[in-house]
């Protein structure tokens, strides 16, 4: 588990998973570092805080140069569980870790990621 590089980003981290029942989640900066992080033992945070950095980068591009307006979220689906992305202002990116076997609908993920994502920004702007 990462040291929290901003005040009160664990403690957002520690509500949404009790509120939304999701097991793991990270909040990483634009650049791809870590800023806090709930991820399981064993994973590489710094790799997969540089992934999700990238992801959102080529999402943001490719919407621009499609003139699809801003992008507000990914759900990357996967066989065994999602991992859903949100920008979260100019500063960091939110992202959780969705188990196959979660009873959460996409539709409800994507809202808790999304609610997690302004209350980070908030945060980090106020």
């Amino acid at each position: 588990m990462s040291e929290d590089h901003g005040s009160g980003l664990s403690r957002l981290l520690d509500d949404f998973e009790r509120d939304s029942g999701i097991r793991a989640s990270a909040i990483v900066s634009r650049d791809g570092l870590v800023m806090a992080s709930k991820l399981p033992a064993g994973i590489d945070e710094d790799t997969v805080a540089a992934n999700a950095a990238r992801i959102l980068f080529l999402g943001e591009a490719t919407g621009k140069e499609l003139s699809r307006g801003n992008l507000t979220q990914v759900l990357l689906a996967y066989d065994d569980g999602s991992i859903a992305l949100s920008g979260a202002g100019p500063y960091a990116a939110v992202m959780a870790l969705v188990d196959k076997e979660s009873k959460l609908e996409s539709g409800a993920v994507l809202f808790a990621i999304k609610t997690l994502a302004n209350k980070v920004q908030s945060l980090l702007e106020g």
